[in-house]
């Protein structure tokens, strides 16, 4: 019985210890809904819209492009990356709840920056409406 109980309680230590984190943080998701991307402007010139970036993020950890693509993205801590579609090997960094800020080869911020735009649509089948 002792024997039993030496064995089973380092066994219980180790299921209650916490999981380690995920390398680069924790896993998210991000809002749904239209997101539409833009060049800053600034006190006298207003945004510039980039609408062949434009997407919306759907249900799944997917997203749709406005040209009509769907992919999978993953957010891990505040880097968000397009992992497959029209957009994958895309990589951004998440700003506040409602923008991203594109992310170059060398991890630098780019001036491209993607804002949530508005709420989920209800037409996710029809890839050639969404965004």
């Amino acid at each position: 019985m002792t024997m039993r109980l030496a064995l089973a309680l380092p066994c219980a230590l180790i299921l209650a210890a916490p999981a380690a984190a995920a390398p680069g943080g924790a896993m998210w998701t991000i809002s749904q809904g239209r997101w539409t991307c833009e060049l800053p402007g600034d006190a006298s010139t207003p945004p510039t819209p980039q609408p062949a970036g434009n997407f919306s993020i759907v249900p799944d950890s997917s997203y749709i492009a406005a040209s009509g693509g769907r992919g999978a993205y993953l957010l891990l801590g505040d880097r968000f990356t397009m992992t497959s579609g029209p957009f994958a090997g895309q990589r951004f960094t998440k700003v506040g709840g409602a923008m991203l800020v594109r992310l170059g080869p060398d991890g630098q911020r780019e001036p491209l920056r993607c804002v949530r735009a508005g709420a989920v649509r209800d037409d996710f089948g029809d890839a050639a409406s969404a965004p």
